[in-house]
């Protein structure tokens, strides 16, 4: 038991230490005559720097230049409880940059009662497991009923003469 709650309380400490949230970045163009694709950059403070390349791969424009579009992306790398601030860049197919932004993001913390509760919702079904491990004997198959001598569940072993936590149990 006190190795399970170890567990659960190393279990909970990682959730909240490292956790990353999702973020997601939207914006609409009307027009984008003569653009390549998109960049979306952050940073952590409104001046700057945005070194931080959100995006692996140029987003690309939308199909038809003269209608524009409607875009999101999803920055996966965001720390929980942090503020970002993002910078959206077009680039033109001449390699030209147009930039916009910054905009001010707060990502959302893991709520810790939520965690808890999972985590000890975890706990009580291993305890539950633990304890049906343990009041299940040599005598009962796996639904607690009595077996018949000679008889074995599917996949209860043969029991002749082990070493166990109890002690020595004969054969049965």
């Amino acid at each position: 038991m006190r190795r399970m709650l170890a567990v659960l309380a190393l279990m909970l400490t990682a959730l909240v230490a490292g956790c990353t949230v999702p973020v997601r970045v939207a914006w609409t163009t009307e027009v984008e005559m003569n653009t390549a694709g998109f960049d979306i950059y952050r940073g952590e403070t409104p001046g700057g720097p945005f070194d931080v390349r959100v995006n692996d791969e140029l987003i690309p424009p939308a199909a038809d230049p003269l209608s524009g579009g409607s875009y999101s992306y999803v920055d996966r790398t965001a720390r929980a409880g942090e503020t970002y601030y993002y910078q959206l860049q077009e680039v033109e197919l001449g390699g030209a940059v147009n930039t916009y932004g910054p905009i001010e993001v707060r990502a959302s913390v893991v709520d810790w009662r939520v965690a808890v509760a999972g985590l000890a919702g975890l706990a009580v079904v291993g305890v539950v497991a633990q304890r049906r491990r343990r009041a299940r004997t040599p005598e009962t198959n796996r639904r607690g009923r009595r077996e018949r001598k000679g008889e074995r569940g599917p996949e209860e072993p043969e029991q002749s003469g082990t070493q166990t936590a109890e002690g020595n149990r004969g054969d049965f």
